[in-house]
């Protein structure tokens, strides 16, 4: 996960949350190729020795790593954007192929840290006002979130 922090004027706050992808997309090709040769090599051994039914399994297993990799690649241009300037605060999040914008009046602004209630709860990040709330960061660490929490709350005031 990279957040970037950057202030380009006192009055100004702009963060942006990208998960963190360490795998580029020729890399993540290349590594699907070598697990399907693999793969297949290890299934046609075994169908030479008349275990053909491995082969169908084989072919499945590969459609799962398939899907998996294409996910994680689809997922990798997410983002949520935080603008605090004069008067407003902006959330912007793509998600996929759609984006949304949320503006709030940073007086009546809130940042909340809600901690999970349980291990298995994942923490959320939430900025809004008036009962309307968006999570941010949902691919950050709890530590991260907890950081990034202080930052908002300096900056909204």
């Amino acid at each position: 996960m990279r957040d970037r922090v950057a202030n380009s004027s006192p009055a100004e706050f702009r963060v942006l949350i990208r998960p963190n992808c360490s795998m580029s997309p020729r890399a993540a090709a290349v590594v699907v190729i070598c697990f399907t040769v693999l793969a297949l090599a290890i299934a046609l051994s075994f169908v030479t020795l008349g275990l053909w039914l491995v082969l169908p399994f084989a072919g499945l297993e590969m459609l799962v790593l398939g899907v998996v990799f294409a996910t994680v690649a689809k997922r990798a241009h997410d983002y949520d954007l935080v603008v605090v300037d004069g008067d407003m605060v902006s959330v912007t999040q793509h998600r996929g192929s759609a984006d949304g914008l949320q503006r709030f009046h940073r007086y009546w602004t809130n940042v909340r840290f809600e901690p999970g209630t349980s291990r298995f709860q994942i923490p959320r990040l939430l900025i809004g006002s008036h009962g309307n709330f968006v999570e941010i960061g949902a691919s950050m660490t709890e530590e991260a979130k907890r950081r990034l929490a202080k930052q908002l709350k300096r900056a909204v005031g």
